[in-house]
């Protein structure tokens, strides 16, 4: 499995339920797109959450590329960890006006990551 489906399956297994994702383009870094619906607001009840921009470095995914089963397999456990604590410091709500788009975080899964 390459490391974009493994990101892919990680940001399924931790995000809340009912998450959006995108594949945004890229060429130096696979780019994530997450939001999901709040539900906190009577007024506003199709309000999103602040947009999450997990990109993964190129170098990130040509460490995954070149590591054996093994090593795949602990990245997988380091990158669900990483989006896990990231996730649990994350304050998704924001007060943007609803004609603007909600405002963007960016997580960087990096060559340490991937390896460490």
């Amino acid at each position: 499995m390459s490391l974009e489906e493994q990101i892919l399956q990680a940001v399924t297994e931790v995000m809340p339920p009912n998450v959006e994702v995108r594949v945004e383009p890229g060429r130096k870094e696979f780019k994530v797109r997450v939001s999901w619906k709040l539900n906190d607001d009577p007024e506003r009840p199709n309000k999103t959450s602040k947009i999450l921009l997990i990109c993964v470095s190129h170098e990130a995914v040509e460490d995954y590329a070149t590591a054996s089963c093994i090593e795949q397999e602990a990245a997988y456990r380091r990158i669900v960890t990483f989006l896990s604590a990231k996730l649990a410091t994350f304050d998704p709500q924001h007060n943007e006006p609803i004609y603007k788009a909600p405002p963007v975080v960016r997580w960087v899964i990096t060559p340490d990551v991937v390896r460490s």
